[in-house]
């Protein structure tokens, strides 16, 4: 169950998060993901959390803003909803083991002089 409703909107997890420093829309911050979460309101923007726990170590009252974010997430790859990005990054998890999609091996296989 989501922790949103606890929430004292301090903006607190704003200055700490990542993607909100690059993308400077408070739609892919993590106060208005946990507003999402809370209203069911959810959508692809929660795609955008790189699950990085800086929020959780911000918060005042202590919310899991980052379970709360992966759970919602898991319901929308459920719906069919996911980013270009993440679909590659599984299939490469699928294919090749890693996320990057680099060939299995050792790196001395790889990267010989």
């Amino acid at each position: 169950m989501a922790e949103a409703g606890k929430c004292s909107k301090c903006g607190l997890c704003k200055a700490v998060c990542p993607v909100l420093r690059v993308m400077k829309e408070e739609s892919k911050g993590p106060r208005c993901r946990m507003l999402q979460i809370n209203e069911k309101q959810e959508d692809e923007s929660l795609l955008f959390s790189t699950l990085c726990s800086a929020c959780d170590a911000a918060c005042p009252v202590k919310i899991d803003i980052s379970k709360d974010v992966l759970a919602a997430r898991q319901r929308l790859v459920g719906k069919g909803i996911e980013t270009e990005a993440n679909k590659r990054m599984i299939e490469n998890m699928r294919k090749y083991g890693n996320p990057f999609g680099e060939i299995k091996g050792k790196p001395k296989e790889l990267f010989c002089c």
